[in-house]
């Protein structure tokens, strides 16, 4: 089950702090795609969080990167793919973007959502272990057609759409 904690002042804004004490049941994303940017993030992290080490998305599989992610992004990510395997090379995204690593055994996962002023807009951060070493990773999340997505992925030091931005 999931707990919920408020969590002041984090990024200046009012969050909400959802840790996992146990792995929650997936999400199920219905036709309108999910509901809230909480349901997104459950979906994506409790495939992670204290699971065998290389568990998680494989962003390979059909319609996977259209489910997590927005249009504009999701292009970036499919073209940068279909790029490597045109020239019998690796993609640019070479790790798991969820967690910014080639290899994780997530543990510790901590989620927290902003609130936005924005009602289609708003960011989250996610904190966990990867290995025993702590890590930070901040979200863009938008509404869109599909449900709510990733807009950007920011690891601290790059962000997602640079690096595939070909």
């Amino acid at each position: 089950m999931l707990k919920r904690i408020a969590l002041a002042g984090l990024l200046g804004a009012g969050l909400v702090m959802a840790g996992c004490a146990a792995p929650a049941p997936q999400a199920v994303a219905d036709e309108a795609g999910f509901a809230s940017p909480q349901d997104l993030l459950n979906d994506i992290y409790n495939q992670y969080a204290d699971k065998p080490a290389g568990s998680g998305i494989d962003l390979g599989a059909p319609g996977v990167v259209d489910k997590y992610f927005a249009p504009e992004l999701a292009q970036k990510i499919t073209a940068d793919s279909d790029r490597a395997k045109a020239n019998n090379d690796i993609p640019a995204l070479n790790g798991d973007p969820f967690v910014d690593s080639q290899d994780w055994q997530i543990t510790d996962l901590a989620i927290a959502i902003g609130k936005s002023a924005e009602p289609d807009k708003t960011m989250a951060i996610v904190k966990f272990k990867n290995y025993a070493e702590q890590r930070e990773i901040k979200l863009a999340l938008v509404k869109t057609a599909s449900g709510w997505q990733i807009a950007e992925i920011d690891w601290g030091y790059e962000k997602l759409s640079s690096v595939v931005a070909g």
